[in-house]
């Protein structure tokens, strides 16, 4: 066996206290930033309607702004306020949610409405004029469904929509990605976005993850 001075052994217990020291910090460090990452930590609250086969757990940070709220529903520049954006046929929208911080400059909105009108079903999955069906397999609440985009402009004002339909057991189910806003360059002072419109898309798109349709 080889035999340490007495100096060397101190020598090498300091190293080795400093590599682990450092090791723990690395090791507590990486998990925190992949909790980050994953968004673990935030709160979540929970839409339920059991008549209409509805779930929904999303962001405690996203405020309710439909008509079952205590705040007014949100309508922009574009928007007749409907249980879906082109809706020719009565319906009832279930849960409208807007982005923290939306405002007159952009705003994001995520909106569920049913039908079970016989009309509004049978026309569900028609795309309305002007709208651009998306190519690929899409999914809405673990069903199949159809996904269209269309845009709007006019008068400074801008509207970007990504809509889900799906029809499960005679009920037209209705998701409505909106972004909107108004060109901040015209107030005085300019006036600056809460978000940008990619990272409204990003947030707007996480929410359906955590959709279920019973049916």
């Amino acid at each position: 066996m080889i035999q340490l001075s007495r100096s060397l052994r101190k020598r090498v217990a300091a190293i080795l206290a400093a590599t682990g020291v450092a090791a723990a910090l690395l090791a507590g460090c990486q998990p925190q930033t992949q909790s980050a990452a994953a968004g673990s930590g935030e709160a979540q609250r929970t839409f339920h309607d059991a008549e209409a086969g509805v779930t929904l757990a999303y962001p405690a940070t996203l405020e309710r702004v439909d008509g079952n709220a205590d705040t007014p529903a949100v309508r922009g520049y574009f928007d007749n306020g409907s249980w879906q954006l082109y809706a020719s046929a009565p319906g009832k929208t279930l849960i409208t949610l807007a982005l923290p911080g939306s405002n007159a400059i952009t705003t994001g909105l995520w909106r569920l409405g049913i039908s079970r009108d016989p009309a509004a079903v049978r026309h569900c999955q028609r795309l309305p004029a002007n709208a651009q069906r998306q190519p690929g397999p899409s999914t809405l609440g673990g069903h199949d469904a159809t996904l269209f985009t269309q845009s709007d402009a006019g008068m400074n004002h801008f509207r970007e929509v990504e809509s889900y339909r799906s029809v499960i057991a005679a009920t037209c189910y209705a998701v409505d990605l909106i972004v909107e806003g108004s060109n901040g360059e015209v107030y005085d002072p300019p006036r600056q976005a809460p978000f940008s419109r990619d990272a409204a898309w990003q947030a707007l798109r996480e929410i359906n993850t955590g959709l279920h349709l019973d049916g």
